[in-house]
């Protein structure tokens, strides 16, 4: 079993990246990719307790792209964590996030609703803030009762206190990955099918020529017809296949490690067809950022 999009402290999840590999090592996950919203900082940690726990770990990301329908994340795998131009971008990034909290929590302000900074960086545990952050200081004060409701009544796009988030072009966004030596890939793709499925394989065609690599087919909220036309795709357009969670720890309680609902568990040959594509577009030179540890064969 694998889970190729996970999420800990240094973004918008709830363990560490130590807790979450232990959680991996006891459920039985052999490979698990640290895929945190843009930022890096917990891939190392994450290595570092793979290698004690005998769990791979794929260093990665995931970036918010610019869309003017849907919701728009690609993945990178096998990044480098020290190429300048990622950690650079990423780094504004990071910059544009506080700015972001800080005009929410304004608007919250005007609202009557008063959650302070420092409340919203202890969620965060030292990790990029967030909306979830946010969210989980609300319901701590009683504003609201669950998360859900936080962003239902203040926080999600249309809501009084929301403020959009900064982004970059899908093109910059594979560019940098692709310099960082990893293998970009679209995110749970059901969120960018607002206008039907030909939409995607539109999106598909346009970013080939920039380097796309891959289509995240295994999802939890993936319909087993959008699952068979992922796959059409990917075959069609010689994309590998990737799968995952979006594991959020309690972020998204709804979600469990390892397991998509309704399908057996995610087959190791996910990550060996991945790492046969980053070979053959890296030709000679250093290997990526992951444990080397044995997997265990899985139906």
């Amino acid at each position: 079993m694998i889970d190729l999009h996970v999420h800990t402290t240094a973004s918008d999840g709830t363990l560490s990246p130590t807790a979450l590999v232990g959680l991996a090592a006891q459920k039985g996950v052999t490979a698990l990719a640290i895929t945190d919203h843009d930022t890096l900082e917990g891939v190392e940690e994450g290595i570092a307790a793979g290698a004690v726990k005998g769990v791979e770990v794929i260093a990665g990301v995931e970036m918010s792209a610019r869309w003017k329908r849907g919701i728009f994340h690609i993945l990178g795998y096998f990044i480098r964590t020290d190429c300048p131009a990622l950690v650079a971008a990423l780094e504004r990034l990071k910059r544009a996030r506080e700015e972001r909290t800080h005009k929410i929590l304004a608007n919250l302000r005007d609202l009557e609703v008063h959650v302070s900074p420092e409340e919203v960086n202890a969620q965060a545990s030292g990790g990029v803030t967030g909306r979830p952050h946010i969210a989980r200081v609300l319901a701590l004060k009683r504003y609201v009762s669950t998360m859900q409701e936080a962003f239902d009544r203040y926080l999600r796009s249309g809501r009084p206190a929301y403020v959009e988030k900064k982004k970059l072009e899908p093109v910059e966004i594979l560019n940098l990955i692709s310099e960082a030596g990893g293998l970009p890939v679209i995110a749970h793709p059901h969120t960018l099918v607002e206008d039907g499925l030909t939409a995607l394989e539109v999106i598909i065609q346009d970013l080939l020529p920039h380097g796309l690599q891959g289509l995240e087919v295994y999802y939890p909220k993936h319909t087993p017809e959008q699952t068979e036309r992922f796959l059409e795709y990917a075959r069609r357009y010689d994309l590998v296949v990737t799968g995952g969670t979006d594991f959020h720890g309690a972020n998204k309680p709804e979600v469990e490690l390892g397991v998509i609902p309704g399908r057996a568990p995610i087959s190791p040959v996910l990550v060996e067809k991945l790492k046969e594509r980053h070979a053959r577009l890296a030709g000679p030179g250093p290997a990526a950022a992951t444990t080397d540890q044995p997997r265990g064969a899985l139906p």
